[in-house]
Order: structure tokens, then C-alpha cells, then sequence
């Protein structure tokens, strides 16, 4: 059995999650005390250090704060330098590439991703600001998986990926969830809008598209049998849902087990 089966063991996550909404009140707090610079020059605001030292920041405002309808709390992630940033249409084709490489390699990705979601690897530092901090046994299944997929990974790596994506979800988290400058999840946006969509969204996508390219490759020599469903279920969700992409708790358990697994079931 592969070792980080059990290492990455996650329970699915359902209900109110009272945890998880304090963690991320907490951060949006400390985004909005974050000093705002310029269009020509943003305020640099250091989260974390990647393993090599390397830094990961957010640049204050983002570009959605001069837009005309602005965003006032937009902020641009990044790391390492002012020129490595990822689109969304990245961000899918990186986690794609991996789906071709090796089907548990991508598995383990998606579940990393959605313990980022949930924030499940996260504490508060020295400092009590709530930081992603891997325990020893996941920070073990992240280099080890790095090894597997460095070739397809952007610069930085998978610890850079990862860091990328944590600070993408608590930026969506500031869009949405601050009313008359206070963290809320009482307000217009349910606690699922924000950081859970946009990174369950990284998982839904790309697994979805997965899961048509094999399809296809299956039947490359009878064309007359391939289903374009699974397609259209992507383009649809995509327009229903204002471009988000979401698996249902079905689905996670499908997609992400043995890894994921629902405990009030297994009893």
C-alpha cells in the first residue's frame, strides 16, 4: 500500500464547520489591517516562506480595486517575484498535466487541494496569524509527490502551487465576506462562496476534463461511441453556476477515495 494512503486519510467535510468559518474570519481580519500602497506601487505583505526560503506575499490593492465598480479589498497573490501569477485556465491545465502522468498522483493532488479548502493543515504561528502549516507526515507526502510531478509543475513547485492556491481562496474570501469593513458570513454570501467554491472548483474541473480525455483515448478507434456528457455537465455547471465547477459530497467521496472517506458510513 502506498504510504501516503493513509498519511492523507481525510474525513469528509459536511455541516456548519464552525472551525473552519473562525479560521477563515480570522484571516480576512488580518487582510483588512494590511496596509493599501498604489496602482504604481501595491503594499508588499509577506504570509509565509516556501522551504526554500522563497517568499509568498500579496501585493495591496489587486486590480479589481480600480475597476469601476471596485473591489476595495482585492489583493494580487504571489510568490517569489512580482511576475509569477496564475490564471484560472493555469491553474486547471497544471492539474490536468498531472492526470496524464499518473492517475494516483493526480488523485493525491486533488486531495491536497481539498484539505486546502477546509483548511485542515492550518494553525495559528508565533505571531497568531493562522498560517497553512502541514503537519510532518502530509509535509512528507508533499515532497514525495513533488518528486513524482516536478517536470509538470510551474516554478516553485508544488509547495509553491499549494501556497499559490491558499492565498487565491483567502483573497476570494475578502471579496465576499466583509460588510462595513468586519469579517461575516451572515451576510449576502453563504459560507460556500469564496475560498470552498474556488478551490473545490480546482478539483472539480480538472477531474471532470480528466475524466473525458480518458474516455476519449478509450475510444479513439470508435468515435461513433464516445459521450460527450460528461462535457456538457462541465460547460453547464460552469454557466449555471457563474464559473464555478463544485463536486457534491457524492462526487468527493468518487473521486478522492480511499483517501477521503465519510465516517459516519464506515461506522
Amino acid at each position: 500500500m502506498d504510504e501516503c494512503e493513509e498519511l492523507l486519510k481525510t474525513e469528509l467535510q459536511k455541516g456548519n464547520l464552525d472551525v473552519l468559518k473562525q479560521k477563515r474570519k480570522k484571516r480576512i481580519q488580518e487582510a483588512i489591517s494590511f496596509t493599501v500602497g498604489t496602482q504604481e506601487k501595491p503594499e508588499k505583505h509577506i504570509i509565509a516562506f516556501l522551504p526554500n526560503g522563497t517568499e509568498v506575499f500579496f501585493l495591496k490593492p489587486g486590480k479589481e480595486f480600480f475597476r469601476e465598480d471596485p473591489n476595495l479589498y482585492d489583493m494580487t497573490p504571489m510568490i517569489g517575484n512580482s511576475n509569477f501569477i496564475l490564471r484560472f485556465d493555469q491553474i486547471f491545465e497544471i492539474i490536468l498535466k498531472i492526470s496524464l502522468v499518473n492517475a494516483n498522483s493526480f488523485k493525491k493532488m486533488l486531495v491536497l487541494i481539498y484539505r486546502l479548502a477546509y483548511m485542515l493543515d492550518f494553525n495559528e504561528n508565533e505571531n497568531h496569524c493562522i498560517r497553512y502549516m502541514p503537519s510532518d507526515k502530509i509535509t512528507k507526502c508533499i515532497n514525495d509527490l513533488e518528486k513524482v510531478i516536478k517536470a509538470y509543475l510551474p516554478e516553485y513547485g508544488l509547495w509553491g502551487f499549494l501556497h499559490f492556491l491558499d492565498l487565491l481562496g483567502w483573497n476570494e474570501d475578502d471579496k465576499y465576506h466583509i460588510e462595513n469593513g468586519e469579517p461575516t458570513f451572515d451576510g449576502k454570501y453563504g459560507p460556500g462562496v469564496g475560498r470552498i467554491n474556488t478551490l473545490l472548483s480546482c478539483i472539480g474541473v480538472p477531474y471532470m476534463a480528466a475524466s473525458f480525455v480518458e474516455h476519449v483515448l478509450k475510444n479513439k478507434n470508435e468515435p461513433e461511441n464516445i459521450d460527450h456528457k460528461i462535457l456538457v455537465d462541465i460547460i453547464q455547471r460552469l454557466l449555471k453556476s457563474r464559473g464555478i465547477c463544485i463536486p457534491n459530497q457524492k462526487e468527493v467521496l468518487e473521486w478522492l477515495g480511499p483517501y477521503v472517506f465519510d465516517k459516519a458510513k464506515d461506522k
